[in-house]
């Protein structure tokens, strides 16, 4: 027989609440830090003061901070604007990964390979782009073919940072 009722489906707590209550707790820096984290779009300084609950100058002092280290761009100064600085964020992604040692990079790298030439046997092509969204049902269900081309897409992805993080690696070869 299954599981006990209370046993399945979601956690009883939710995620979402403790997050938020950590959230409200936390000094203004940190409410906007977590902001700041979201900017994908400029925005300006009295929007992020609203949704850190902050005072628009405390706001607008850590906003600068976060933009004097490389976090943010200062898009517009009246009204001043930020978003996030996406190269920043990629930076640190290869920085994390550079710091694999040899062993972990070569199994992970190992690995994805292995998953990257699995999905070129099962769909028959070489990338991901080679398959039309139109024929994604000729493969099967539609959503799991799509799931997989996702997958496929951020896989290469890995395969590409991971030899970028390596001065000696050559990015190009064999995917990507």
């Amino acid at each position: 027989m299954g599981a006990p009722e209370r046993e399945r489906g979601p956690p009883s707590s939710d995620f979402s609440e403790g997050l938020a209550k950590r959230l409200r707790d936390a000094p203004a820096d940190e409410r906007v830090y977590c902001i700041a984290l979201e900017l994908h779009e400029p925005t300006r300084v009295t929007d992020v003061a609203e949704r850190a609950d902050c005072s628009k100058n405390a706001a607008r002092r850590h906003l600068r901070r976060l933009a004097d280290i490389g976090l943010l761009t200062r898009v517009t100064d009246n009204p001043e604007t930020f978003e996030r600085n996406e190269s920043y964020f990629e930076w640190r992604r290869l920085n994390r990964l550079s710091q694999l040692s040899n062993e972990e990079y070569t199994e992970r790298l190992r690995d994805l390979l292995s998953e990257h030439e699995s999905y070129k046997d099962t769909y028959g092509v070489e990338e991901p782009d080679d398959i039309d969204p139109l024929d994604y049902g000729d493969y099967g269900d539609a959503e799991q073919v799509w799931l997989d081309l996702n997958n496929w897409e951020a896989i290469r992805t890995e395969i590409r940072d991971l030899r970028r993080s390596r001065p000696d690696e050559t990015v190009d070869e064999g995917v990507v």
